[in-house]
This record gives C-alpha cells, structure tokens and sequence, in this order.
C-alpha cells in the first residue's frame, strides 16, 4: 500500500499515457515527456526524452501488438516507406538534441503539440 501511495503520480501518469497511446495511436509519448520533465531530479533534457522514448517502446510495442492482432496493420506503407527514414530522422534528431539548449527543444516541442492539436481539429 506504501508503494501506491509513494508512486500514485507516476502509476496515474503512465496508465494515462498507455491509454492515450492505445485509444489514439499517439500522443502517450507527449504525456510521458511532460511528467517526467516535471518529476526527474534533472535538467538534462537528454535524460528527460531518454526516459520518455524507453517508457513508450514497451507501451507501443503492446499497442502495435494489439492493432495487429485485429487487422490494422499494412507492412507495406510502415514497414518499407516510413520506418526506414523515421529511423533516420530519429538519429538525426537525437543528435540534434544533444547540441540544442532545453529552452529552444521546449518550445519545439510545445510548438509541434500545438500545430498537431490545430491539424486535427482543422482536418
């Protein structure tokens, strides 16, 4: 009962963020970076988005799992066009972190979680 009440923020947080993920295919990630840039003892942005891509991999994992698993999968488009550059960029944008100062990667990030929002609503 001490653990629940110790970790209830980070409990609720994570099953926030695996319901998001689950319900719309993204955006559990966006929740994860922004509790875990609340509740890391850190700084580091490096740290921040680390934590936040090892906590999605098992989450998306689970979710791709699923999808796949009723029908909703098409190798075609994300295995062969889409991964192999998303994993380039990722590289890219992973090294890009380390050079970038937190203050400027923030605003991206609150700067791509807006124009996202407005595309959805607008689409």
């Amino acid at each position: 009962m001490e653990f629940l009440k110790k970790n209830a923020p980070s409990l609720i947080a994570g099953a926030f963020s695996g319901f998001i993920n689950g319900l719309l295919g993204a955006g559990g990630g966006i929740i994860a970076t922004y509790f875990l840039s609340k509740s890391l003892d850190t700084d580091n942005k490096n740290d921040i988005f680390a934590n936040a891509v090892a906590t999605m991999l098992p989450i998306s994992i689970f979710s791709f799992a699923l999808y796949s698993a009723l029908g909703h999968f098409t190798p075609n488009a994300s295995l062969f066009r889409i991964a192999p550059t998303a994993f380039a960029g990722g590289m890219a944008g992973a090294f890009l972190l380390t050079k970038l100062k937190f203050k400027i990667t923030k605003k991206i990030f609150a700067l791509l979680v807006t124009v996202s929002g407005f595309m959805m609503i607008f689409r």
